[in-house]
């Protein structure tokens, strides 16, 4: 298969014409990314109407959930010093969680899901005055809700990513073949959200022994065994980046998908890892733009429609990163093997 380098900067392939590829282009796959995103505007309604609906609906709060869960512990903690003063110092944080905390936040799901800037930053206040709230009470009808939540964000998640990818890699929008595919890609992104929480789960059981250890010892250790954890989640998660590009561009599996992203991560470590860095540094640095109109404004709408912009563009230029990389790397493979075997017959 030979490759060249068609609009936008992106790599596709051909049956003829060039001998060689270029490696991934960290600016190149950015700017093409916005370009994109510019060209099919559109696209943006998915995380702003994802915002809006977290913003201006009723708050499903798990305060009384929370409390309760509180007051257990505290009961239940006995005469242990370190533990009394460790849970003593999180208990601002959970309270503040059970002000803030709003069930809809569900709806931006992972390891794929609409982006969403309410949902990071919670926005108590509203336009046309305060919030109304609702308190759960029930523990398993917070988990039913959740849960569903969560399964619908997956599915509109592939959806906007699917779509993205459309206008990344084929600079066009067919909503038809997405809607189409969408129950296979579902499917597999269900399973790799199952396989993401197996593994934390597999990680944070023997972390979590080894953290109440440390606390009935001596909490000396604690921020250790924390950065630890979340160390390995970091490790993996990069590890993985490209899943959810291989399962929609390529309609790989899940094992397929995770099989060529520790492949294309780790025959182009450094440029992915410029790539990736540059892309959480673009996220942060808005986002401190977008925050500063006044909850109850309706300028908010300015940033929380720039977060779907940015949010959408970045998101663009991953799957053209994904597409320069895998071509990328499927060319050096074949070069690989096809030096291999001439070097098989003269020898």
């Amino acid at each position: 298969t030979k490759l060249q380098t068609p609009r936008y900067g992106r790599i596709t392939p051909l049956m003829e014409t060039q001998q060689t590829a270029t490696p991934p282009g960290v600016f190149s796959a950015m700017i093409a990314g916005f370009d994109a995103v510019t060209n099919h505007i559109g696209l943006i309604l998915f995380p702003l109407g994802l915002d809006l609906l977290i913003w201006l609906s009723p708050r499903l709060r798990l305060k009384n959930i929370i409390e309760d869960w509180m007051s257990f512990v505290a009961q239940t903690q006995g005469d242990i010093p370190d533990f009394a003063a460790m849970t003593g110092r999180v208990e601002e944080i959970w309270l503040l969680l059970a002000e803030r905390f709003n069930l809809l936040s569900m709806l931006r799901s992972y390891p794929i899901g609409v982006p969403s800037f309410v949902s990071a930053h919670p926005l108590l206040a509203q336009p046309f005055g305060d919030a109304e709230f609702v308190d759960i009470s029930s523990v398993w009808i917070a988990l039913l809700i959740a849960g569903g939540l969560t399964v619908l964000g997956l599915v509109a998640g592939t959806l906007f990513f699917s779509l993205v990818g459309q206008i990344a890699i084929h600079d066009e929008l067919k909503l038809l073949k997405s809607l189409t595919d969408l129950p296979r890609a579902s499917f597999q992104v269900l399973l790799l959200t199952f396989f993401w929480f197996l593994l934390i789960l597999g990680i944070s059981i023997p972390v979590s022994c080894g953290m109440l250890l440390l606390v009935l010892v001596g909490n000396s250790g604690l921020p250790l065994a924390v950065m630890i954890f979340g160390g390995m989640v970091l490790w993996f998660a990069f590890q993985f980046l490209f899943v959810p590009h291989s399962i929609l561009v390529n309609r790989s599996s899940v094992w397929g998908g995770i099989r060529q992203s520790i492949q294309i991560i780790r025959m182009t470590l450094p440029t992915t890892a410029t790539f990736i860095v540059g892309l959480l540094l673009i996220s942060q640095v808005m986002d401190m733009l977008w925050i500063l109109p006044p909850e109850d404004s309706w300028l908010m709408l300015l940033g929380l429609a720039g977060h779907a912009f940015v949010a959408t563009g970045l998101l663009s230029a991953s799957f053209i990163y994904y597409q320069q990389a895998s071509h990328w790397v499927q060319f050096i493979l074949e070069s690989q093997s096809t030096q291999d075997t001439s070097v098989a017959k003269s020898s």
